[in-house]
């Protein structure tokens, strides 16, 4: 059979005539696709309309407000929920082009719009703002926002997520606000603390003036007053001695006890007056002092004690008296506490500090020994040390003992002081 009879006959059989497909009677390949039966439809709109009504259950039915904007910025789908939000009904915020310029507020507004123009080329980040609900109250908004596109990848605008912020926000607004007031006030009592120091500070510098001052006066006294009185009663007992002829009587003997018990006690005043304020560092200066007082100490104590001291410049009589009462408790403190057989002492001058090392070689102080309260001599030296602008220092040496480090600034031209 001929490939237009064949053809003709399959046609045929679905009642299909030939001409009325419009097929000429040359030969041709056809292929029949299978017709879904008439029933196929409908089910597959039943099926459309469940799925649509599951989403808009799901939508309509969402404790958040849901709003699904086109690119133009008309709303095509808005939650019920808009009615509990905003109070207004989901229809009429539908219809109205300008519904978020209408319950945004003013001042919130124009940063709004501007990420909602941002978002055709990129996503949008989770935003805070604040609407004018219609009974007249403030809520606070938080936006989720999510950018909406069909199978194609064709923008189809963005899925707005609102969500009611106001406890939360007004919560964290409390706790701003609470912070602030706890910074303000730490902010005052840290002032208030400050000038306490200050004052402390000041007192203490002026009561270690008086104290100076007041050794430096009894110092004088005692070397003038008392030290002569002595002075002249020791001469008396010359002359006393001398006047008896007979070197047996008895009353020579008892006027000899008194020479050596006057001169004696001379002698203790004159160590009094001097430790009490050494005259050296007034009359000869602070490198002549330190060094008496290094000799001074190495005779009472037994100790040996190195020293180096170098390029000190002249030092203002206030500067002067500190260091040397810092080296004083140095090295009372070493002879005291640390068991040490030898000590080194080093004084000098650089990048216009002075400096000076207190080490010895005993058992070495402990950190807490270091920062305790109870370690008055530590804290005597440290405030007179911080009243001269500088800071101190100290360490427990690798090898045991103590160092105290101490540098204070020098003011003046080429490192040397003004008083």
């Amino acid at each position: 059979m001929r490939p237009a009879a064949c053809l003709k006959q399959a046609l045929s059989c679905r009642r299909y005539p030939v001409e009325a497909a419009g097929l000429a009677s040359r030969p041709l390949l056809f292929h029949m696709t299978p017709m879904k039966p008439r029933f196929a439809i409908p089910r597959l709109r039943s099926r459309q309309r469940t799925l649509l009504h599951m989403y808009r259950t799901v939508a309509d039915f969402t404790y958040d407000l849901e709003i699904w904007m086109e690119p133009t910025g008309s709303l095509r789908y808005v939650s019920p929920s808009c009615l509990r939000m905003t109070g207004y009904a989901a229809e009429d915020a539908r219809r109205d082009k300008d519904f978020f310029a209408r319950i945004i507020m003013p001042e919130d507004y124009p940063e709004w719009q501007q990420t909602m123009d941002c978002g055709h080329r990129k996503d949008i980040a989770a935003m805070d703002f604040r609407i004018r609900h219609l009974d007249g109250s403030q809520i606070w908004l938080s936006q989720e926002t999510t950018r909406v596109f069909d199978p194609r990848g064709r923008f189809h605008g963005w899925r707005l997520s609102l969500r009611d912020v106001t406890e939360r926000v007004q919560t964290r607004m409390w706790l701003d606000q609470a912070r602030q007031n706890l910074e303000e006030r730490v902010r005052e009592r840290t002032a208030e603390l400050e000038l306490s120091r200050e004052r402390y500070r000041a007192l203490s510098g002026y009561l270690q003036d008086r104290i100076e001052k007041e050794r430096a006066h009894i110092s004088r006294e005692i070397h003038d007053v008392l030290g002569q009185d002595m002075t002249a009663m020791n001469m008396g007992l010359h002359r006393l001695e001398r006047s008896f002829q007979e070197a047996g009587d008895s009353r020579l003997a008892q006027v000899v006890e008194l020479r050596t018990l006057v001169a004696g006690t001379l002698e203790t005043v004159r160590r009094i007056s001097r430790e009490l304020r050494p005259p050296m560092l007034d009359e000869l200066g602070f490198v002549e002092a330190v060094a008496w007082q290094i000799r001074t100490f190495a005779q009472a104590s037994g100790l040996r004690v190195d020293h180096q001291i170098m390029g000190i410049p002249d030092l203002p009589a206030d500067l002067a008296t500190s260091m040397y009462r810092v080296l004083q408790e140095c090295l009372t403190n070493a002879a005291r506490h640390s068991g040490c057989s030898r000590l080194h002492v080093a004084v000098h001058a650089a990048a216009g500090a002075l400096v000076m090392r207190v080490a010895d070689n005993g058992r070495g102080i402990t950190p807490s020994q270091a920062e305790s309260s109870g370690s008055l001599g530590l804290l005597g030296m440290r405030e007179r040390v911080r009243l001269a602008g500088g800071k101190l220092k100290v360490n427990r040496l690798p090898k045991g003992g103590t160092e105290i480090a101490v540098r204070v600034p020098l003011t003046g031209e080429n490192g040397s002081c003004v008083s």
